[in-house]
């Protein structure tokens, strides 16, 4: 019985290998093209948000900023400009420049948020502290007041009794200010407070002296 011998082209993994190698190169190029083309289509404004759209985005964070009373920042007021620059840029057609200066406007608009909300809270810090302070002493006046007031005339507890009723609305106007938490509001009356708190205290240790 003849034995079946099988014949093979010398070749035939030469082969193999470059048919491998066509498969990996497609796939690359293929892979490529799935990573550039959609980006290029988005640089040229043909797919995913219209420059409309980015300039919607930028507003609605740059209101947000305002929200949280970044309006003094130079950021925010940074983040305005590119934005009004972005409309004129969709007003003239620049779809491309439109996009890259509302994308500019909206990441400042959110750094301004950040900023915006750092200074809150060091201002409530602030207005706690003050708040704490002007209500011990106020309390410490009130019980000094009581422990003069018997021991003075009556005119002069008129006096007294006058400037402490001062005294209470000075404060009290930063304490409204910190119950609605309108921190500014806290240290823009604080000097004003402890001015009122000062003079009140002289003229209650003057008025108990023997």
């Amino acid at each position: 019985m003849e034995t079946r011998v099988e014949r093979r082209r010398p070749d035939r993994h030469l082969v193999a290998v470059r048919l491998l190698r066509g498969i990996a190169v497609t796939a690359l190029v293929c892979s490529l093209l799935l990573w550039v083309v959609p980006r290029v289509l988005i640089e040229m404004g043909m797919l995913g948000p219209t420059s409309e759209d980015y300039v919607e985005d930028a507003d609605s964070a740059i209101r947000v900023a305002r929200s949280y009373g970044a309006v003094s920042l130079p950021v925010f007021q940074k983040a305005e400009q590119e934005r009004d620059q972005a409309r004129e840029f969709v007003r003239t057609g620049q779809r491309r420049e439109a996009r890259r200066a509302a994308e500019q406007a909206r990441a400042d608009a959110v750094e301004a948020q950040k900023q915006a909300l750092v200074r809150r809270s060091d201002a409530q810090q602030k207005a706690e502290l003050v708040y704490n302070d002007l209500d011990r002493q106020i309390n410490d006046l009130e019980r000094l007041y009581t422990d003069v007031a018997p021991g003075v005339e009556k005119a002069q507890l008129a006096q007294l009794l006058s400037l402490m009723k001062l005294t209470r609305q000075s404060a009290g106007v930063v304490f409204l200010a910190y119950e609605q938490q309108d921190w500014p509001g806290v240290l823009k009356g604080e000097t004003h407070a402890r001015d009122v708190i000062a003079t009140m205290r002289q003229a209650l240790e003057k008025a108990r002296r023997p």
